[in-house]
């Protein structure tokens, strides 16, 4: 049979007498425009919303926090955001304030104790250059005073402002390279 000849014995099928669904569709044939619409987007299936969650008896709500209730080691303060933000994370945990209030006392501690370190740390490093500016033959010893006076008037003709101010915030100014200079 030629080409031509089982083009012409081949017919349409009408929509309500297609074949069963084992068979497979014919993707040359025209689809009529009632049913294109249904062949061109995939069957989707109706999913059901979920219900919004609610808690059970067995499942807890997330703790609110009074945030006026933590107290705080003498001596240490806390931001607000900060506080806030410590709030939210143990409430994720779903700490009872009881519970949050130990960490909050526990991280205010190492902060203070972070804080101390920091500060003896600078204290000690002050001592140690006084103590090696005081020594030195060239500028300590009896020749102390007057260094540290020759220093002074060296800053002064320098006229640069704020320079005092900030060797002696920075501890700087105690640096036996500083005062030699």
């Amino acid at each position: 049979m030629s080409e031509a000849t089982a083009r012409e014995t081949t017919t349409e099928v009408a929509p309500d007498t297609a074949a069963p669904d084992s068979a497979a569709p014919d993707s040359s044939a025209p689809v009529p425009a009632s049913q294109s619409n249904l062949l061109a987007a995939p069957a989707t299936e109706e999913v059901p919303q979920a219900a919004e969650e609610t808690p059970t008896p067995d499942e807890p709500t997330l703790p609110t926090y009074d945030l006026s209730k933590f107290t705080l080691p003498e001596g240490v303060t806390i931001d607000q955001d900060a506080m806030k933000a410590a709030a939210d994370l143990m409430r994720g945990m779903k700490l009872p304030q009881d519970e949050a209030q130990k960490l909050i006392t526990f991280a205010a501690e190492r902060e203070k104790a972070t804080a101390q370190k920091g500060v003896e740390a600078f204290r000690e490093l002050q001592n140690k250059w006084t103590g090696e500016v005081k020594a030195d033959p060239e500028i300590g010893g009896t020749r102390l005073e007057a260094s540290l006076a020759h220093a002074a008037r060296a800053i002064d003709r320098l006229g640069v402002p704020g320079l005092r101010e900030a060797l002696h915030l920075t501890g700087a100014g105690n640096h036996p390279a500083v005062v030699k200079a």
